[in-house]
């Protein structure tokens, strides 16, 4: 997981380096992908993720605003609407929470989010889709040099 979430912001590094478009969408999808695995997120669960999701735990006061997920796009059952969850930061994973703030504060102002209540915005101002979050993680699994992932049998 290392080598990927290093490539990841690699990637950022290297568009920043070369003074190309691309950098604030490469500091976003670092971001998204450790995100995806500090809370354990499925592909729709991320994307439909909204600021307002970002909650305090009363039990982890030093997390502030990143102590909890409110998962509100959660997997549902054959015919029923989707499970809600939360899911709480765990000491493992405490890295998340400077990283998310950190893309909070700084990062997806500067892509012109607005008003929008997503927590992953597009250069565009539009909700990241699962093909979106899709191409992030390939993109990061090529430049880290894992092995693409192979069908199940």
């Amino acid at each position: 997981m290392q080598a990927l979430f290093n490539a990841a912001d690699g990637r950022a590094e290297e568009i920043r380096a070369r003074r190309r478009k691309g950098v604030l969408a490469a500091m976003r999808d670092a971001a998204m992908l450790k995100t995806v695995y500090a809370f354990g997120l499925r592909r729709r669960e991320a994307c439909g993720l909204d600021v307002a999701d970002l909650r305090h735990n009363p039990k982890a006061p030093g997390y502030g605003e990143c102590g909890a997920l409110f998962v509100r796009w959660g997997k549902s059952s054959r015919g029923s609407a989707p499970k809600r969850r939360t899911v709480l930061t765990v000491p493992e994973m405490d890295w998340i929470v400077d990283g998310l703030r950190g893309y909070l504060a700084e990062v997806r102002p500067l892509l012109a989010a607005g008003g929008h209540p997503a927590v992953w915005v597009t250069e565009r101002c539009g909700r990241v889709s699962a093909r979106g979050l899709d191409r992030a993680f390939e993109e990061a699994r090529a430049a880290a040099g894992l092995p693409a992932s192979r069908p199940a049998v």
